[in-house]
């Protein structure tokens, strides 16, 4: 696409604007996708059969460049971000010994294997968290049935 801007002195200037289709496409088996990226104009279409290694090599890797990407920016606080809750998965603490604190590793199914690493005030503050979630469950729990 190209798009035509007019400067103040009467110049044009040609600015193109990369605008590319991805489609997926996945097989009725589940094994495989297939990434179609539609050209431009005279530019050909592209197809690329992908299997579940390959998914999970190109997602990781585009996650690295994002996170490249976003190097010099300040991370984004979690409070009223929006995410997808991870229900179906195995996870495993260990210890971190560049922090002395711990890292909290878990399968997620869209990203592959994520290790969160928890530095000892964040450990605590995690702790604090989970006992005041506990105590809130054994309260409601002991509190069904009770009439007002």
């Amino acid at each position: 696409m190209v798009k035509r801007t007019d400067h103040s002195e009467g110049h044009q200037e040609e600015v193109r604007i990369m605008s590319s289709k991805i489609d997926l496409t996945l097989s009725d088996d589940h094994k495989s996708v297939q990434m179609t990226l539609s050209g431009e104009g005279t530019e050909p279409k592209v197809e690329v059969p992908l299997s579940l290694e390959q998914v999970t090599h190109l997602i990781a890797v585009l996650g690295r460049v994002r996170e490249t990407m976003l190097a010099e920016e300040e991370v984004q606080p979690i409070e009223g971000a929006r995410f997808t809750p991870v229900t179906r998965t195995r996870w495993a603490l260990q210890p971190e010994a560049r922090t002395e604190g711990s890292v909290l590793a878990f399968q997620h199914p869209a990203f592959g294997p994520i290790g969160l690493v928890l530095t000892p005030e964040d450990s605590d503050r995690l702790m604090r968290g989970l006992h005041l979630h506990q105590q809130l469950r054994q309260e409601q729990k002991a509190n069904r049935g009770k009439l007002n």
